[in-house]
């Protein structure tokens, strides 16, 4: 039994099959890194947002989205692999809201929260009204007016009695 060479494709060694090759072995590459760098910001971005949403953190300086890889221009030999590119990687997730950031509170500003039981009222977070005082007429969200009158807590904000 004799063994014969295999016949040699001239085009499969060329500069041309080089290049080709390098192109798709960078544009495969060149997605698997995208990839990766987008989970690595969106893991990222998660993290700083459970901060923000904890109140650990304001949402003023979110983490920004960082430049994709793109396949580069041919080089004086004519390959190309990937580089850092000019567009970013993806787009950036909605801002949550911020829970750091302590707003200013206007006095006697009255704030009745969610309805507790019978005539109870809770106090919303924005209340400055002073205990023991009764409210206007304010409307419900029927259009109904009622007024009201606040109770103060050792601890906590307090409850609004609704008195009419």
């Amino acid at each position: 039994m004799s063994s014969s060479p295999l016949p040699l494709d001239a085009d499969a060694t060329s500069l041309v099959a080089a290049q080709a090759n390098q192109l798709a072995s960078s544009t495969v590459m060149m997605g698997q890194l995208n990839g990766n760098l987008k989970s690595i910001y969106l893991t990222g971005f998660n993290n700083w947002k459970i901060s923000v949403d904890a109140g650990r953190a304001p949402n003023t300086n979110p983490p920004k989205p960082p430049m994709g890889y793109e396949v580069s221009r041919p080089d004086a030999n004519g390959f190309q692999w990937p580089v850092i590119g000019i567009t970013p990687v993806c787009d950036m997730p909605p801002i949550p809201e911020d829970h750091f950031t302590v707003l200013p509170r206007v006095a006697n500003t009255i704030d009745i929260g969610k309805n507790i039981g019978g005539k109870w009222f809770s106090v919303g977070l924005a209340d400055t009204f002073q205990a023991g005082q009764t409210t206007p007429p304010i409307p419900d969200v029927a259009g109904a007016l009622h007024t009201y009158e606040k109770y103060g807590a050792p601890v906590g904000p307090g409850w609004y009695l609704q008195l009419s």
